[in-house]
């Protein structure tokens, strides 16, 4: 179950067993075993509990654009799609510029 709640987006590892525990799932239980009310409890603590999939990704955004529009050097860094942690960009950097194109 911890394999499966680990490819939701936002979800880490700790974020999974730390839901697995609070749900009483086994390590070896799969998607496909859970009953329906297992699957509603799991459905509504993602829902409430934690941000996941676009959610999260929209809050992420949101921060990008009070970055840029409040002015900032990261906001600056942001729209000339450079690192924003001070990270060197002589020869690297690529990673980043391909990341906030997204």
């Amino acid at each position: 179950m911890r394999k499966e709640l680990k490819k939701i987006y936002g979800i880490n590892s700790f974020l999974a067993n730390q839901i697995c525990d609070q749900l009483g799932f086994h390590m070896n239980l799969t998607v496909g075993e859970l009953s329906v009310d297992q699957t509603e409890k799991l459905g509504r603590i993602l829902q409430y509990y934690y941000l996941t999939e676009n959610d999260l990704k929209k809050q992420i955004q949101g921060n990008f654009q009070r970055f840029i529009q409040i002015g900032c050097y990261k906001g600056f860094r942001v729209t000339q799609h450079l690192p924003l942690r001070g990270q060197r960009t002589h020869t690297n950097a690529k990673t980043a510029k391909r990341i906030l194109r997204a």
